[in-house]
């Protein structure tokens, strides 16, 4: 889906120009040119992306507003409050109308999995939540490429940005559960985490679980002790299934209503990674 295109600092394309890439010029770098790009770009580069860090002046910002960048990077100094400074700096260019796609470019580093993705979230989920960007870049160099993919994608799709796997909605679970809502749930992800754009919920109970999963495609929810409902949307489809026999069922239920589709085998091993990492 989409395309691949390459973004390299201009002093990195300056010694080997690719064709086709998009130059990083930083605000000082375009600033020293007059604000005119083209005196800065490598023969055979076209485009560019300006560096900001939310320190820019309205000044800057004016600048920005005629630079004819594809987008703009935000990268918010280690030592500031990136909710902060990104909130002051998108006011700044509501301000003075500046209409240009912005990135959230974040570092993140720690010794676990789990600390970046939290700290993604924390950092710019709010962000991108209340409509202040238009996608993400993490940086990282712990671990593999393909978690750093598989995270960005999940934060965008947290943040309502685009679908890329299943939805999952699940209750937190409390004394009235009637199995093991973890152990089922990764079950249900192992075997469905292959379809963007659906909806599924597990509810540990008959209690609440319909009023909470109203918005899914897809409902698993439990009504007695080893037995399982099974609804499409916000009505009951196939009452008491047998829970060793309900996710079996629930897959079968989403082929009836058309919303399954086979999973390539690189999929199915992004989705054992992701549950991996869960």
């Amino acid at each position: 889906e989409g395309e691949v295109g390459l973004f390299a600092p201009l002093s990195e394309l300056r010694k080997n120009a690719v064709r086709g890439a998009v130059a990083i010029v930083s605000m000082e770098e375009f600033k020293a040119a007059g604000g005119a790009a083209s005196g800065l770009l490598p023969e055979g580069i076209k485009d560019f992306a300006l560096a900001c860090t939310g320190a820019e002046t309205e000044e800057d910002v004016r600048l920005l507003k005629q630079a004819g960048a594809v987008c703009v990077f935000l990268k918010v100094r280690d030592s500031e409050s990136r909710v902060h400074v990104s909130r002051k700096f998108f006011e700044l260019l509501a301000a003075n109308e500046v209409d240009a796609a912005v990135l959230h470019h974040l570092e993140l580093e720690g010794d676990h999995k789990d600390d970046i993705i939290i700290r993604g979230g924390t950092e710019c989920g709010a962000l991108l939540v209340d409509g202040l960007g238009d996608g993400v870049i993490i940086e990282n160099r712990s671990f593999p490429t393909e978690f750093v993919r598989l995270t960005s994608f999940g934060l965008l799709q947290g943040c309502r940005m685009r679908s890329t796997k299943t939805d999952y909605v699940s209750c937190p679970s409390c004394g009235r559960t009637l199995f093991d809502l973890q152990e089922v749930t990764n079950a249900i992800q192992q075997k469905t985490g292959h379809l963007p754009g659906v909806t599924i919920a597990i509810m540990g109970c008959i209690v609440n679980g319909p009023g909470e999963m109203a918005d899914a495609d897809f409902g698993y929810v439990g009504t007695v002790p080893g037995k399982i409902d099974l609804y499409v949307e916000k009505d009951v489809v196939r009452k008491g299934v047998k829970m060793d026999e309900a996710v079996d069922e629930l897959i079968d239920l989403i082929k009836e209503y058309g919303r399954w589709v086979e999973p390539e085998p690189e999929e199915e091993e992004s989705v054992e990674m992701e549950s991996a990492s869960v």
